[in-house]
């Protein structure tokens, strides 16, 4: 991955942290939801970040190299790659929309709607 695309990912990710606790502190004096998203929430996190993880460790075995030196790519095969382009994308929105629902924000939802729509343009 080139230096600038890791160097901008990782701002992002730094902004939007700080903004989400940002807005979790401009919320700690209001009213709790009478909805409670907090178990859901942690299993759509979890479930995204074990998915995530299974298809980014396939997506790692494709890397080999032949005898010559050259890479050889292959079309990844397991997980949900039959059924999905990007099954690690879509892993990974569940795991933000999973953040969203334990924080129960206007801002987390509006980072995992964007992230949402920032990963289907990538796919």
């Amino acid at each position: 991955m080139a230096r600038d695309t890791v160097l901008t990912i990782s701002i992002s990710y730094v902004l939007v942290a700080t903004g989400m606790i940002y807005a979790q502190h401009l919320t700690s004096g209001l009213l709790d939801s009478p909805l409670d998203l907090l178990y859901p929430g942690v299993l759509f996190f979890a479930v995204g970040l074990a998915g995530n993880f299974y298809h980014h460790c396939l997506l790692s075995q494709l890397r080999t190299t032949k005898q010559g030196g050259e890479k050889a790519y292959k079309i990844p095969t397991g997980g949900l790659f039959g059924l999905v382009t990007c099954p690690h994308y879509l892993f990974e929105i569940v795991g933000f929309f999973g953040f969203a629902m334990i924080a129960q924000t206007v801002h987390a939802l509006a980072v995992a709607a964007g992230t949402a729509a920032y990963l289907a343009g990538r796919s």
